[in-house]
């Protein structure tokens, strides 16, 4: 079978391999549509990872199953780490930080014709017979978005700005339509205001007592802490690179009384809300997706998304993912 495997220095390269078997309680499925997420083109992330093949922004067909919950020919979305249920972190909201979560994942990847979902997965997967197979291939980045929302513990007279309108600032301001957005970029704020959304340049910025950072940039963090009420909550969504400081007034930002909320991925709870986000005509991929390609055009792809050149690609392994 195909997968895409990054292979370092920037690199995406198509190669066969052998197809994996279904794991003993879990499912083997075929992929249908998978998105590239804009946490694989950070080269300090990936460097550290090879081999990797790509790919958690999946939804597929199940061709195998020894699960009773899932039968074959089931249209799924499985995340790629599920933690312990009955874990204390579970429990309280913080999956992401259960020791089973970070052990778990998809094998080889999404990004591949087939691939198979272990047992301690299914614990965070969900049916999707009633979604288009690119649609549900975006819960894992609305969750993550579903999950900043709900730690930022939003009231609904407070204005938020969300900076940076990549894809998940735009999903951002999809799920907060009150919202105002900025970037540098023209051409995505030109494509936010095509979707109706409020946006501005990041001089235009309004003060907002509360501010999404969606690039993890210190200029992008400078613009929130400068653009935001008193009384503030930033949301720092995406990390700076290893060993880069930010300087924080720490000083001023006490007496400003600002709470500083990091987000990071998703879990159980995020990927059922943002399922139901989807059900209910909250996204379309259409919405956010700019280029539907083959696998084969994936190198390309990612390389024009690491540029800045392209929004968001999503690789359409079968037709049945417009089903």
């Amino acid at each position: 079978m195909r997968v895409a495997r990054y292979v370092g220095e920037g690199r995406v390269e198509i190669i066969e391999e052998p197809a994996p078997t279904c794991p003993a309680g879990g499912l083997l499925v075929r992929t249908l549509a998978c998105g590239l997420c804009s946490g694989e083109l950070m080269s300090w992330y990936m460097d550290r990872k090879i081999p990797h093949v790509l790919g958690h922004e999946v939804c597929g067909v199940v061709v195998e199953s020894d699960s009773p919950e899932f039968s074959m020919g089931a249209k799924v979305f499985p995340h790629h780490h599920a933690p312990d249920p009955d874990s204390a972190l579970t429990r309280r909201g913080a999956a992401v930080h259960d020791p089973v979560w970070r052990a778990t994942r998809l094998q080889p990847g999404g990004m591949a014709d087939l691939f198979a979902v272990p047992a301690p997965n299914l614990a965070d997967t969900i049916r999707t017979d009633d979604l288009r197979g690119v649609d549900a291939a975006l819960i894992e980045p609305l969750a993550c978005v579903a999950k900043a929302i709900r730690r930022l513990h939003l009231r609904g007279d407070e204005s938020v700005a969300v900076v940076g309108l990549g894809v998940m600032g735009l999903l951002f301001m999809l799920a907060l339509p009150s919202a105002v957005g900025c970037d540098l970029n023209p051409e995505r704020r030109s494509w936010a205001e095509s979707l109706g959304l409020g946006v501005c340049p990041p001089e235009g910025l309004p003060e907002s007592e509360v501010v999404i950072v969606c690039p993890g940039t210190g200029p992008a963090l400078d613009l929130a802490l400068a653009r935001s009420a008193p009384d503030p909550r930033v949301c720092l969504f995406a990390p700076l690179a290893p060993g880069e400081v930010y300087p924080l007034d720490l000083h001023g930002l006490y007496f400003r009384d600002l709470t500083l909320t990091c987000s990071y991925s998703c879990g159980p709870e995020d990927t059922k809300v943002a399922a139901d986000w989807i059900r209910g005509g909250l996204v379309r991929a259409e919405q956010v997706v700019s280029r539907f390609i083959a696998l084969e055009e994936l190198p390309g792809a990612y390389q024009e998304m690491k540029e800045g050149r392209t929004l968001k690609p999503m690789v359409i392994f079968d037709e049945g993912a417009w089903a």
